[in-house]
C-alpha cells in the first residue's frame, strides 16, 4: 500500500539538533551578517535505543503490532540566505536530505529483527522577508516547492511513525506536501522601555500531511489539511544589564478532511469514506533571558509552554485529544581564544501526550539532554562540531496500550559549516 506524504515538520537546520551551535553563534554575528550572503551545510547522526523488550506499537493503518528496538537518523540540511535588490528584502532557502532506519523485534525474521527505512530529499522551503517604514513593518512571504517524497509504501510509513515522533526530537524527515505557502506581517513599536511586535500570518498547507495527522492523533494516514491562522505578540527589554524576551502566540485551524478514518462504538468499528476534523486552537508562550555574565560570550536561559486544545471530528469533541508541552533549558558559550568558543547546553522536556492511542507519535515524554560543541572561526567560515546525549521515559496514554513507562536513551553528533561572503 502506498501513502502520500507531507512536508517536513521542522526546518532543515532544526533537523540537525544544532540549535546548540547555530543559535549561539547568531547573536554575536548578526550585526556583521546583515546585508551579506550566507550559506550553511550540516551533518548529524543520532541513535535512540529502548530498554527491555522494546517499545510496543499497536496496529495502525494496516501495520501490525510490533516492538521497536532502536532508531537511527542521518540528516544533511542545506541553507542559503541573500539580500534582494537594495537590501530591504532578504531571501532564505532551506532543504535537507534525511535517512532513517527503525529496527523492530520479529521472531519470524532472520536474527529475530526486521527493519523499516525512510530516506530522500525534502521539499525546498523558501522565505522572503521585507522591511518597511524604517523597519516598523516586516512582511514575510513563504513558499514550499514540491521536491520531496510524495508516496510511501507500508514499510516506509511504519518508519515515519517513529522518526517523526515529537517525543524523540529527531528532527525532520524527507516529506513532500505539494505547493503550500505563508504570508505574514509584523508591526513593531516602542512603548516605554519595551520593544513590542504584533504579528499575524496565514499558512495554506500542502495537499497532504500524514505527519500532522499522526502527531494530532486523528486516526488515519490520509489527511487533507486546511489553513492555519496565527496571531502573535512579542516583547523585549533590558533588565539591568540583561535582556528579557517574551512571546505569545495562538494558532487557529480551519477544517481538515480525513479520509479512511475509523470510528469505534460499543458495537463495531465503522470506516468512513471521509470526515471533517477541526483541530483545537494551540496556545504557546516563550520566555528567554540573555544574561550578561563575566567570562561568558553568551549565557542564555529559556522556557516554553504549549497547550493543544481538544479537536473535534464531524462536530463531536474527541476525548483525551488535548495535550500540554513544557520545555526549558540553558545554553552557554565560553570563550576559548579569539576565534574559538566552547558551547554547552542542557534542556528538559515534559509532554503530556494525547490519549487517543496512536502509539509513539502521540506519546508523552519526560526527558533531558546535554550537548557540548565548539565554535571555530576561519576567515569567512565558521565550524560548529557538537555531541549530544538524551535520555528519558515515554508514556503512551491510549487505553489499548497497557504497557507502563518506557525508558529510552539517545546519543549523536554532527557538524555545521557556515560561510559568509
Amino acid at each position: 500500500m502506498a501513502y502520500r506524504r507531507s512536508r517536513a515538520v521542522a526546518t532543515g537546520l532544526t533537523a540537525l539538533g544544532a540549535s546548540l551551535t547555530l543559535h549561539a553563534a547568531s547573536a554575536g554575528a548578526q550585526e556583521r551578517l546583515v546585508g551579506n550572503r550566507t550559506s550553511g551545510v550540516g551533518f548529524s547522526y543520532e541513535r535512540v535505543t529502548f530498554g527491555g523488550a522494546g517499545l510496543l506499537q499497536s496496529a495502525f493503518a494496516g501495520i501490525d503490532t510490533a516492538r521497536v528496538q532502536s532508531v537511527d537518523q542521518l540528516t544533511l540540511p542545506i541553507t542559503a540566505s541573500t539580500p534582494l535588490g537594495a537590501g530591504s528584502w532578504r531571501l532564505d532557502v532551506t532543504t535537507l536530505y534525511a535517512s532513517g532506519q527503525v529496527t523492530f523485534s520479529d521472531r519470524l525474521a532472520p536474527g529475530g529483527t526486521r527493519t523499516a527505512k525512510l530516506s530522500g530529499l525534502s521539499d525546498v522551503r523558501t522565505r522572503a522577508t521585507g522591511r518597511f517604514l524604517h523597519d516598523a513593518v516586516v512582511m514575510t512571504v513563504g513558499l514550499n516547492v514540491p521536491t520531496g517524497r510524495t508516496t510511501l509504501d507500508g514499510s516506509e510509513f511504519s518508519a515515519l511513525r517513529i522518526v517523526a515522533s515529537p517525543a524523540l526530537g529527531l528532527g525532520s524527515s524527507p516529506v513532500g506536501a505539494g505547493v503550500s505557502g505563508t504570508l505574514g506581517l509584523v508591526f513593531a513599536q516602542q512603548v516605554g522601555q519595551w520593544s513590542l511586535a504584533y504579528g499575524s500570518s496565514y499558512e495554506a498547507r500542502g495537499k497532504y500531511q500524514p505527519v500532522a495527522a499522526l502527531i494530532a492523533g486523528t486516526g488515519a494516514s490520509d489527511f487533507l489539511p486546511g489553513g492555519v491562522f496565527r496571531l502573535s505578540l512579542g516583547a523585549d527589554r533590558l533588565v539591568g544589564a540583561h535582556r528579557l524576551s517574551i512571546a505569545a502566540a495562538a494558532d487557529v485551524f480551519a477544517d481538515d478532511r480525513l479520509r479512511g478514518a475509523a470510528i469505534e462504538d460499543s458495537a463495531a468499528v465503522t470506516t468512513l469514506s471521509e470526515s471533517r476534523v477541526r483541530l483545537g486552537p494551540v496556545l504557546s508562550g516563550d520566555v528567554q533571558l540573555l544574561i550578561a555574565a563575566p567570562r561568558f560570550r553568551e549565557l542564555l536561559a529559556y522556557s516554553s509552554f504549549r497547550w493543544r486544545a481538544p479537536y473535534s471530528r464531524d462536530g463531536k469533541t474527541v476525548e483525551r485529544s488535548s495535550g500540554q508541552y513544557l520545555e526549558a533549558g540553558t545554553r552557554a558559550v565560553v570563550p576559548w581564544g579569539a576565534q574559538r568558543g566552547v558551547i554547552l547546553s542542557a534542556d528538559a522536556r515534559w509532554h503530556s501526550g494525547l490519549g487517543v492511542d496512536q502509539g509513539l507519535p502521540t506519546a508523552g515524554v519526560t526527558s533531558g539532554a546535554l550537548s557540548a560543541g565548539l565554535q571555530m572561526e576561519r576567515g569567512l567560515l565558521s565550524f560548529y562540531p557538537y555531541l549530544r546525549a538524551q535520555g528519558g521515559s515515554l508514556r503512551q496514554r491510549g487505553a489499548q496500550i497497557e504497557s507502563g513507562n518506557q525508558g529510552f536513551f539517545g546519543a549523536g553528533g554532527g557538524l555545521v559549516i557556515v560561510s559568509r561572503f
